[in-house]
């Protein structure tokens, strides 16, 4: 496995992994029409994430096998202003399924907290994702709570917080 940033010709090997993450992840807790448009607006999304690369509003990694990218994190600085102690946040991790379990989401987040400054770090997870316990293994906290929209079904997020990412605060779990 090879670790590398984020280029914006990666951006279609990025959006085959998010479609298959939320087809894999949330499959039984997001409705099927919900997941079936994330998979339909792919392209429009991996687009503005070229568009995003390349101004060098989201930085990212990817995680690569057999020259195929099988997962990858987006990150940047925190979207809402809400939260002073938490600056960054991670937009995304997501890692194909038959590849998940090896060490790959660890790397990619070790990737991401090596390059942001050490202020505080956010992400979002939804309750019912069965893989946020990663988050809670990685000692973070649960900082906030939100109802979130998809289609005509409202899922809780959980906000796992850091009030700092150096690099033992993260990856020493």
């Amino acid at each position: 496995m090879d670790i590398r940033v984020a280029k914006p010709d990666d951006v279609y090997g990025i959006a085959r992994v998010r479609v298959n993450g939320w087809r894999t992840t949330y499959r039984g807790i997001v409705p099927t029409e919900y997941l079936l448009k994330v998979s339909s607006g792919s392209i429009e999304w991996a687009e503005r994430l070229r568009t995003a690369l390349r101004r060098q509003e989201v930085a990212g990694f990817v995680a690569i096998v057999e020259d195929e990218i099988v997962g990858f994190v987006l990150y940047g600085e925190e979207r809402t202003g809400e939260y002073p102690d938490h600056t960054n946040e991670v937009y995304a991790i997501y890692i194909l399924e038959n590849h998940q379990g090896n060490g790959i989401g660890s790397a990619l987040l070790e990737h991401a907290v090596q390059s942001m400054c050490e202020a505080g770090l956010l992400i979002w997870a939804l309750e019912m994702n069965p893989f946020r316990t990663f988050y809670e293994r990685k000692q973070g906290q649960v900082i906030d709570q939100k109802d979130r929209e998809f289609g005509e079904l409202m899922l809780r997020e959980v906000a796992y917080g850091w009030e700092t990412t150096r690099h033992d605060s993260i990856m020493g779990a």
